[in-house]
C-alpha cells in the first residue's frame, strides 16, 4: 500500500491497483481542475483540485465501509467507485456543465464512458469487470458515496471550507461516519449522529450562501458561461475539447477567440462586470433569459448578463433511525427543515454589465422588469 499525505484527511492508503488508476492521464487531468472553478478569484486558497476531491471521497467511503462492516471484494469496487465518481469532469468542471448542458450531457454520463472504454477501465479488468464500477448507480454503495451524509459531500465541505479559510466546514465526520447503518438498501443514521449531521447541513447552507453563491463568483461564472457559449457557438471550439483539458489551457483558448476573447481576457483580468439589479429567479421574464438579455441589452445600449443561481440539490430526505423507528431528517430536524425555506428565499437572478454602464443599467432594468 502507498500513503498519499492529505491536507484535510492525514495519511491516504492507496492500493497497487488504485494507483495505477491514478497515474493514468484521465486521472492525472484531474489535477487542472479546479474543484471550485474560479471562486479563487473572490478566495484566494481556493485552487484546491478534483484530484484530492477524489482521493479524499475514496478515503471517507473506505471509512463508511469500515463502519457498516462493507470488506473483500466489495469494499474494493466502492473505493473504485468513489476514486472515478468525477472522472467526467470537465474542464471548469460545474461551470462549464451547465454552459454546455444540452450538448456534452452530465458529468456522470462521461465518467462511465471513460471507464468503459478508456485506460481506467483496462486497469480495471484485472480484479472486475469495467461495467460493476461504472453502472452501479442507485444501489447501497452509490448511496454512501452521493447522499447527503455521503463521502462526496462530507469531503468536499470540508475540504472547501479548509482551502476558502471560512469556518462553516467545521463539521464532525467522525461522528457522522459511526452513526451511519444500513439496512433494506439504504442508509441511515442513528439518533446519536444527528446533531453532527444538522452541522454538515447548516455548513452546507452557508457556504452556498457565503462562497458558492458569492456575488463576485457568481458574475465571474456568468461571464465565463457566456465565453464558453460564444465560442462553441461560433465554431471556434468544439466542446469536447473541455473533456480533455484543464482550466488555463481552456481559458487561454477562449481568449484567443474573438467571439469570447473580451469575457476571457476580463477573467483573466479580474474585471468583471458589475452587479446592476436583482430580483427573484422565478419572476415570468426570466422563463426565456436569452430574451430578457437581448431585449435588456438593446434598450441600455450594452451588454447584459443575467445570472441565474445555481440551486443546490435539496436534502434527499435521509432516515434518522432511534428507539421508536426511523424517520426523515425533515421530521427529526426542525432546523434542517427551516434551511430549505431560507435556501428558498435567498434565491436570485442577477442583472449584469461593464460597470460605466451600471447606474443606468440599474434604472432602466427595474422599470424593464416591473412592466
Amino acid at each position: 500500500m502507498a500513503v498519499v499525505r492529505d491536507a484535510v484527511h492525514g495519511n491516504i492508503a492507496i492500493s497497487p491497483l488504485e494507483e495505477e488508476i491514478i497515474d493514468t492521464p484521465d486521472f492525472q487531468r484531474l489535477r487542472r481542475i479546479k474543484q471550485l472553478a474560479l471562486t479563487y478569484l473572490v478566495y484566494p486558497g481556493a485552487v484546491h483540485t478534483r484530484f484530492e476531491h477524489s482521493l479524499g471521497t475514496m478515503h471517507l467511503a473506505s471509512s463508511i465501509c469500515d463502519v457498516l462492516g462493507i470488506g473483500g471484494e466489495e469494499k474494493e469496487k466502492i473505493r473504485l467507485r468513489a476514486l472515478l465518481h468525477d472522472l467526467g469532469h470537465a474542464a471548469f468542471s460545474h461551470e462549464s456543465e451547465y454552459a454546455l448542458h444540452g450538448i456534452l450531457g452530465t458529468h456522470e454520463r462521461i465518467g462511465e464512458e471513460k471507464i468503459l472504454r478508456g485506460e481506467a477501465g483496462d486497469i480495471i479488468r484485472e480484479r472486475f469487470r469495467p461495467e460493476e464500477i461504472a453502472r452501479g448507480r442507485g444501489g447501497l454503495a452509490d448511496k454512501l458515496i452521493s447522499c447527503d451524509i455521503g463521502a462526496d459531500r462530507m469531503d468536499y465541505l470540508k475540504r472547501d471550507a479548509h482551502y476558502t479559510g471560512v469556518a462553516y466546514g467545521i463539521i464532525d465526520i467522525d461522528r457522522i461516519i459511526h452513526t451511519i447503518g444500513s439496512g433494506g438498501g439504504e442508509i441511515f443514521l442513528e439518533r446519536g449522529g444527528l446533531e453532527a449531521a444538522e452541522s454538515l447541513l447548516i455548513g452546507r447552507f452557508l457556504m452556498f450562501s457565503s462562497v458558492y453563491m458569492h456575488k463576485t463568483v457568481r458574475i465571474a461564472s456568468a461571464m465565463l458561461n457566456r465565453a464558453i457559449g460564444n465560442a462553441v457557438a461560433s465554431g471556434g471550439l468544439a466542446p469536447e475539447e473541455f473533456l480533455s483539458a484543464g482550466d488555463e489551457e481552456m481559458l487561454l483558448r477562449l481568449a484567443g477567440i474573438r467571439e469570447s476573447a473580451p469575457y476571457a481576457d476580463a477573467i483573466m483580468k479580474r474585471r468583471f462586470y458589475k452587479q446592476a439589479f436583482v430580483l427573484s429567479d422565478l419572476h415570468p421574464m426570466l422563463e426565456d433569459k436569452g430574451r430578457a438579455e437581448e431585449e435588456l441589452s438593446r434598450i441600455c445600449g450594452c451588454d447584459i448578463i443575467i445570472g441565474m443561481p445555481n440551486v443546490p440539490a435539496h436534502p434527499d430526505g435521509f432516515l434518522v433511525r432511534g428507539r421508536d423507528g426511523a424517520e426523515s431528517i425533515f421530521e427529526a430536524s426542525e432546523l434542517v427543515s427551516s434551511l430549505l425555506a431560507a435556501e428558498e428565499r435567498r434565491r436570485n437572478a442577477i442583472v449584469m454589465c461593464p460597470e460605466k454602464n451600471r447606474e443606468e443599467v440599474s434604472r432602466r432594468a427595474e422599470k424593464y422588469f416591473s412592466s
